[in-house]
């Protein structure tokens, strides 16, 4: 499976979210984690750099550079090598996104987002969305992501 379609399958859909934690934040998390899937969805890049804090730290899936991607700068150009449609537009293409299961925990001004991605019936993908409240707005500080194979 190719890098672009793992990733493309990281993004989130909101059905059969489950939540724990504190309740007050949670609508804000969702928007935040709404906001970040529409600007990767659409290639927004202001809208989608702004989703990460800028001391994020990414685990890409199956990239053969792989390491732990650290910083704005590191995350940025990572994103742009693996995604040109951010700044080519003519690039584009149509997302199509299916996550399952997705959960979300609270731990003060922390954020877990959780999510299973099946984009066939030989892969499962996995997603972790970590935020943290920062001067009233949730960032993304950790991107985690990971598939493994075999039948589920």
């Amino acid at each position: 499976m190719n890098i672009k379609k793992m990733i493309l399958l990281g993004s989130i859909a909101f059905a059969n979210l489950s939540v724990q934690g504190q309740k007050n934040d949670s609508l804000e998390v969702i928007k935040a984690t709404r906001n970040f899937v529409k600007a990767f969805v659409e290639f927004d890049w202001k809208n989608f750099r702004n989703s990460f804090s800028s001391d994020a730290t990414i685990f890409f899936p199956g990239w053969e550079k792989g390491k732990r991607r650290i910083g704005q700068k590191e995350i940025e150009e990572t994103w742009v090598e693996l995604f040109p449609e951010f700044i080519d537009s003519t690039k584009k293409f149509d997302l199509k996104i299916d996550p399952k299961n997705i959960f979300m925990q609270f731990y003060g001004n922390t954020a877990i987002v959780t999510f299973h991605l099946t984009p066939d019936e030989n892969y499962l993908s996995r997603r972790t969305l970590v935020f943290v409240k920062k001067n009233k707005e949730w960032k993304i500080v950790h991107l985690h992501a990971s598939s493994v194979s075999g039948k589920k």
